[in-house]
């Protein structure tokens, strides 16, 4: 289960650790996926690592 973490405004909700925009400092956490304000970083990596499970 992924945890969405978001820092200080003007900042998006964040999951994907590996994204070099993940904040150092949190302000928010939950676990329910957020329906909007997502990183679009986060989303990429997502995609990546769906991709690659998918191969498998």
């Amino acid at each position: 289960m992924s945890e969405y973490i978001k820092g200080a405004e003007p900042d998006r909700w964040h999951w994907m650790k590996e994204c070099k925009q993940y904040p150092r400092v949190v302000i928010e956490r939950r676990l329910k996926r957020p329906s909007s304000d997502l990183c679009d970083e986060c989303l990429d990596l997502e995609k990546i690592k769906l991709r690659k499970i998918a191969a498998m």
